[in-house]
């Protein structure tokens, strides 16, 4: 049935599409359209001028390995779930916020694990805007309405059980090359040929990634909404960072064979680890119906 407006007249019905996406907003979308921007301006400035990179030469190499997977990765990943939340599918806000994350990620790997170039003001806005994309996307979030489209078929412990083996065996990693270099009056030994003075990739993983996973296990086996927007993203977040590490392997190898910090034979592992994580990833948006908990 029509409705009436102040002024008497038929009100026009608002289309299916936009009432779908009101919950998202202008400033999302306008942010992280300038993010895929800057971002698209950084890595292909990697990937155009190894001269202006500075450091050595398996750290160039990788750095190009992961503009890369930002090019033909993760920014077609942001701009199709951007193109699908705006057409009414609420459940591609995850694979949105995954990307915004791998992109938040790899912007303080760009600042802090390559020295100073002429590409830094790509770099501080890299890392400036995908944060606020975040805080902009995540102050709007429909989290009980992800959870009811997700929840009530998602291999709840399944997923949990993922993220907390991928904390797992990321701590352990980073506790054997950390823990002997505390103790220690000698340089570290993982950041020998780096360059670097600390590990930036120590300090997001456990700072913040490692947290985040346990954390979103933890509110996922509680069927909290939240758990299932947090879990989602670092599914998103983890399979198109586990490629991202192949790859930039695989480069940096090729750039510098001798380099003990760069090998190509852990690209197939990453690459399994890949998959591994895109098939848990399915099974959390797409389960099977007969499946239950």
């Amino acid at each position: 049935m029509a409705t009436l407006t102040e002024t008497g007249s038929p009100a026009r019905p608002m289309p299916e599409g936009r009432a779908a996406v009101d919950w998202v907003g202008r400033v999302p979308f306008a942010l992280s359209i300038a993010l895929a921007l800057d971002t698209f301006a950084a890595a292909a400035t990697a990937l155009l001028f190894r001269e202006a990179l500075r450091g050595p030469a398996v750290n160039i190499g990788s750095m190009q390995g992961t503009a890369l997977v930002l090019l033909v990765v993760t920014l077609p990943v942001l701009a199709a779930s951007m193109a699908l939340v705006s057409r009414g599918v609420t459940v591609a806000v995850i694979g949105w916020l995954g990307a915004l994350g791998s992109i938040a990620y790899q912007s303080v790997l760009f600042l802090f694990g390559t020295p100073f170039n002429a590409f830094f003001f790509l770099y501080v806005a890299m890392l400036s805007l995908s944060i606020w994309s975040l805080v902009a996307l995540v102050a709007r979030m429909p989290s009980a309405r992800l959870a009811e489209e997700v929840g009530a078929r998602a291999p709840v412990r399944l997923v949990a059980g993922y993220l907390r083996i991928n904390a797992a065996l990321f701590l352990g990693l980073w506790l054997k090359a950390t823990v002997p270099a505390v103790l220690s009056a000698e340089p570290p030994a993982f950041l020998a040929g780096t360059g670097m003075t600390t590990g930036p990739v120590q300090i997001l993983d456990l700072g913040f990634t490692l947290p985040l996973l346990t954390l979103g296990a933890v509110l996922l086996l509680r069927r909290r909404p939240w758990g299932y927007v947090l879990s989602g993203a670092l599914l998103v977040t983890l399979a198109i960072e586990t490629a991202s590490i192949g790859v930039d392997q695989w480069f940096g190898h090729a750039a510098d064979p001798a380099s003990p910090v760069a090998s190509d034979a852990l690209t197939p592992v990453f690459a399994v680890m890949t998959a591994l994580g895109l098939a848990v990833l399915a099974l959390f948006l797409r389960p099977p119906a007969v499946r239950r908990n």
